[in-house]
C-alpha cells in the first residue's frame, strides 16, 4: 500500500505540471494573430468599408495613409543600391520648415487624359505621373508610370478588372461611373488604390488635366515657348531640339503623339516633360493666385482636383520658388520592363521596381 500511495502522488504531480504547461503553452501561442496588430491596424486603413458597388458615390479624396502610429517597417536589403523610402518627413528636427505658407508633403496622383488619342479604348487616359509635394524640404519630385502598365494584384474586381492596366483602369471605372457626379474620384481612387497595392505608393491627393483644355489655355496665351529636350519627328512634323514656339493646337499634338516601337512612350513622356517646364516659366510671371485663377477660367470642366483653391495657390508657389534642380522627373526604366507583342507592358521583378520608384521619390533634389 506505501508503494502504490506513492506512486499515485507522483502521477498527480505530472497530472498537475501537465496542465500548467498546457495553459502556458495556451497563453503564448494559440492566443496570439497570426498578424502582429500594427499590421492589422495599416491593413484596415487601406480596406474599403463595406462592399464597392459601381454606381454608388464616395467622398472625394484618394485613400490616405492611417493615422495609427505604427513601427516604422524594416525591408531586406536590396542588391542595388536602392532605398525603400515612405514619402514622410523624418530627418528634420524640431519643428517642420513653413513654405509657401504650409509645412510637411503629401503624394498627388495626376492624370493626363485626351479625347482624340488613338492609343487608347475609351476615352482616353494617355499620362500617369506620382509627384511627391514636398515644402519642408522644397522640393518636387514627379514619376511618370506608362498608360499600357500591367499590374498582377487588382482591387478592382467589382468592375470586372482582372489584370488591369493603369490606363484601362482608370477609363473602365470613369465610363462605368460617368453618371455619377463622383466618377472622376472614383477613377482616381481606384487607379490610386491599384498603385499603392502594387508599387507601394499612397496617393492622397489627385489632379487630373485635360489636353483640349491645354490648348485652349495655351491659344489664350497666343503661343507657348517649349523648349524641346530632343527632336521631335512625326508623320507631320520634324522639329529640332531646342526653343519652338508653339500654339495650343501644336502643343496638345505634341504631348499626345507616340511613335511605334517599345521606346514610343519614353518619348512622349520627355514631350509633356517639355511642356510642363513651359508652364512652369509662365506661372513664374504671375502670383500664385492669379495663375490658378487664369488656368481654372480657362480650362473650364478639363480641370478637376480634390487639392483646395488655397493648396492649388501653395503648390504653384512651391514651383515657383524651388531651383530647377530641385524640380525633378524621373521614368520608369525600360530595362525594369517587358514590352510585350500586344503593347501592354508588364513588371520584371515587382520589388526592385518598388524601390526604384520610392528612392526616386525620396531623392534630396540636389
Amino acid at each position: 500500500m506505501k508503494g502504490r500511495t506513492v506512486i499515485l502522488v507522483l502521477l498527480g504531480i505530472l497530472i498537475v505540471l501537465g496542465a500548467v504547461i498546457g495553459i502556458i503553452v495556451v497563453q503564448l501561442f494559440y492566443r496570439q494573430p497570426f498578424i502582429p496588430p500594427s499590421t492589422l491596424a495599416a491593413m484596415m486603413s487601406l480596406t474599403p468599408q463595406g462592399s464597392v458597388t459601381p454606381g454608388t458615390g464616395t467622398p472625394m479624396r484618394i485613400l490616405t495613409a492611417t493615422t495609427e502610429t505604427t513601427p516604422t517597417p524594416t525591408f531586406p536589403p536590396y542588391s542595388t543600391p536602392e532605398v525603400l523610402f515612405t514619402p514622410v518627413i523624418t530627418d528634420t528636427p524640431g519643428p517642420l520648415k513653413e513654405v509657401c505658407g504650409t509645412t510637411g508633403s503629401y503624394i498627388l496622383l495626376t492624370v493626363l487624359t485626351d479625347i482624340t488619342s488613338q492609343d487608347t479604348l475609351f476615352n482616353g487616359a494617355i499620362g500617369f505621373r506620382i509627384v511627391n509635394v514636398d515644402f519642408s524640404h522644397e522640393r518636387i519630385v514627379v514619376y511618370a508610370l506608362p498608360p499600357e502598365l500591367v499590374f498582377p494584384d487588382s482591387n478592382l474586381l467589382s468592375y470586372g478588372l482582372m489584370y488591369p492596366s493603369l490606363s484601362g483602369a482608370f477609363n473602365s471605372i470613369y465610363n462605368v461611373e460617368r453618371s455619377n457626379a463622383d466618377a472622376i474620384s472614383l477613377a482616381s481612387n481606384g487607379t490610386a488604390r491599384l498603385i499603392n497595392e502594387n508599387l507601394g505608393i499612397l496617393a492622397s491627393h489627385y489632379m487630373i488635366v485635360d489636353t483640349a483644355n491645354i490648348e485652349k489655355f495655351a491659344n489664350s496665351l497666343g503661343s507657348v515657348d517649349v523648349k524641346l529636350s530632343a527632336p521631335f519627328l512625326s508623320d507631320e512634323y520634324d522639329m529640332a531640339r531646342g526653343s519652338q514656339k508653339l500654339d495650343g493646337s501644336m502643343i496638345r499634338k505634341f504631348i499626345t503623339y507616340k511613335g511605334g516601337g517599345g521606346a514610343g512612350e519614353w518619348d512622349r513622356v520627355l514631350r509633356q516633360n517639355d511642356v510642363i517646364n513651359a508652364f512652369r516659366g509662365i506661372a513664374k510671371k504671375y502670383e500664385p493666385a492669379a495663375f490658378v485663377k487664369m488656368f481654372i477660367n480657362q480650362t473650364e470642366d478639363g480641370f478637376a482636383s480634390d487639392l483646395s483653391i488655397e493648396q492649388l495657390n501653395q503648390l504653384v508657389c512651391l514651383a515657383n520658388s524651388i531651383e530647377p534642380v530641385r524640380f525633378r522627373y524621373f521614368t520608369i526604366p525600360i530595362s525594369r520592363l517587358n514590352i510585350n507583342d500586344d503593347g501592354t507592358i508588364t513588371i520584371k521583378d515587382q520589388d526592385s521596381l518598388r524601390a526604384n520608384i520610392a528612392n526616386s521619390l525620396g531623392g534630396t533634389g540636389e
